[in-house]
């Protein structure tokens, strides 16, 4: 994959692009402190972008029959070692003590063994079949100092990291969904090229090679039945299971790994998870790990670099300016900020005593999507010069800026 590691940027013209870090900073969303690498502070404009983003995956996951959960993010050594991760992971976890005499933890760095727990008490019967359940977790990877970068590498970070638990027979039909779900969040942030790869038993690995090779012919038949492309990367996969990798292309020609689904015969074994069948027999479940941002936070580094700190009015933190040319006009522009802040429309009125010209630049610089000006002539008229931060500038009622505005920002 490429992932940008200078200041600048060079894209396929040989513009100069800039890096997220420096948009971020512009745009006053985010910083680091020493007293935490590898961690966000998030500023009140980066924490409301966070959570527009936040919330559209929510909506996604449910829409599609998934169930919202929250788990602890200090979780004992023993289930580790169950789920398979102390052995194969454990140099990237963090590890501690507890109160407890001679018990060792470790932040959780992923859910899934967490999300098990929930299906052990919850099922019992195939007809609580396919189990769907999602949160956004927070979790901590022991990641080298030196390759500490902005939002895209960090120690602390929070996945959209859901869970399936379903038949095999059922198999194909989630990743499907699974599929479908992708190229619609990536739609609605710009993006429709898509690379997709299949990634097949690494070495260090789980599980009979039956089970592998069949785990690998679902995610190819879900893979074909979806009229997806794919390539394959051998021994890519997880200690677990196959998995299918989606690389975004954005419009700079530059690839991005971002969402994932893992087909997963292995954890359901070592925890021994049994439902029973309609004809009463115990059978086992396979599970499927799948994320659509991956890191929350890296997927915000790759929107602000993609699209240069140009946001989409629906996720941008402040998606409305409003410049009134003089004093007179204040009054005009106060009620439209006060209509649009009722209908959930953040917005930046700049009244300040200054020119025109410096207000838009202003607005500009901080990449606000739409800015709407009003003089004299648009307070007699009882409207407003909308002017996009790209495109024509047209002048339109107060009603009309009101109802193209909700447009532009509900998704």
């Amino acid at each position: 994959m490429v992932f940008a590691q200078d200041l600048n940027l060079i894209n396929q013209r040989g513009k100069t692009m800039k890096h997220h870090r420096e948009i971020a900073s512009a745009l006053n969303l985010f910083h680091s402190e020493p007293a935490a690498p590898g961690m966000v502070f998030w500023h009140p404009d980066g924490w409301q972008l966070f959570r527009k983003v936040k919330q559209h995956m929510r909506n996604i996951y449910h829409e599609s029959g998934f169930q919202e959960l929250s788990t602890p993010i200090f979780l004992k050594k023993e289930l580790w070692e169950l789920s398979g991760h102390w052995d194969k992971f454990a140099e990237n976890m963090f590890v501690g003590g507890g109160s407890d005499v001679d018990a060792k933890y470790a932040l959780k760095p992923m859910s899934c063994p967490a999300h098990i727990l929930f299906f052990k008490r919850d099922v019992v019967s195939y007809r609580a079949l396919p189990y769907r359940v999602f949160e956004f977790g927070v979790v901590h990877r022991n990641e080298p100092s030196g390759a500490l970068n902005g939002l895209m590498r960090l120690r602390q970070f929070t996945q959209d990291d859901a869970h399936v638990l379903c038949r095999w027979e059922d198999c194909v039909d989630e990743i499907l969904q699974f599929l479908s779900r992708a190229k619609r969040v990536y739609r609605d942030y710009g993006y429709s090229d898509l690379d997709v790869r299949i990634s097949t038993r690494p070495e260090n690995s789980f599980g009979k090679d039956n089970d592998w090779l069949k785990a690998e012919e679902r995610l190819a038949q879900a893979c074909e039945k979806a009229n997806v492309k794919y390539s394959h990367q051998k021994g890519e996969g997880a200690f677990y299971g196959p998995k299918i990798e989606l690389i975004l292309r954005d419009s700079q020609n530059r690839q991005w790994q971002c969402g994932t689904i893992q087909l997963d015969f292995n954890m359901p074994l070592r925890f021994q998870l049994n439902y029973i069948d309609e004809f009463g027999d115990s059978q086992q479940p396979v599970m499927l790990h799948q994320a659509i941002y991956g890191s929350l936070e890296r997927w915000i580094g790759i929107l602000l670099e993609s699209h240069q700190g140009k946001l989409p009015a629906w996720v941008h933190p402040i998606p409305v300016g409003i410049a009134p040319i003089n004093a007179s006009s204040n009054e005009h522009c106060l009620a439209m900020k006060e209509q649009l802040l009722k209908k959930g429309i953040q917005v930046n009125l700049n009244d300040q005593p200054q020119s025109i010209a410096k207000k838009i630049k202003l607005f500009h610089r901080q990449r606000i999507p739409i800015v709407l000006i009003a003089g004299d002539q648009e307070v007699e008229s009882n409207s407003f010069v909308v002017r996009p931060i790209d495109g024509e500038q047209q002048t339109l009622s107060f009603d009309e800026v009101i109802k193209m505005l909700m447009g532009l920002t509900n998704k």
